[in-house]
């Protein structure tokens, strides 16, 4: 919004000297709650105190958060995003190919176990026999 804008925005309501329209305030706290601005900057950009955003924020602060807030992403971001999902899907696939050998090797040892009386797995615990 042009300054101009914003100056319209923020017009008082008819008898009320220091209240601003409920619209305004919501904008307002919006605008600190998603951009991750400090109160001061926020204020200047409006033109309002800074405990005047911190009240708003306070006050429309909970019916904002349930807002759904689409985050706005840099084109590099998105194309690192891309990459790690990407990744996220290799490693997915790397783990049940790992899961699967594993499953496949406890298989075989319980097998040489029950079926050749040979026991493959080392107990790690266990004490060795003296020779």
């Amino acid at each position: 919004m042009k300054n101009s804008q914003l100056k319209i925005a923020s017009t008082r309501q008819k008898g009320r000297k220091s209240k601003y329209d409920d619209s305004f305030k919501r904008m307002v706290a919006r605008q600190y709650l998603s951009t991750g601005r400090s109160l001061s900057e926020v204020a200047n950009q409006f033109g309002v105190e800074k405990i005047d955003v911190s009240n708003w924020k306070k006050r429309f602060g909970p019916e904002l958060c349930d807002e759904p807030i689409v985050p706005t992403m840099t084109e590099q971001e998105a194309k690192e995003v891309a990459t790690l999902q990407k990744q996220i899907e290799a490693l997915k696939k790397q783990l049940e190919y790992e899961q699967m050998r594993n499953f496949a090797w406890e298989t075989m040892a319980d097998l040489a176990k029950e079926e050749l009386g040979i026991d493959i797995i080392k107990n790690y615990g266990a004490k060795q026999p003296k020779e």
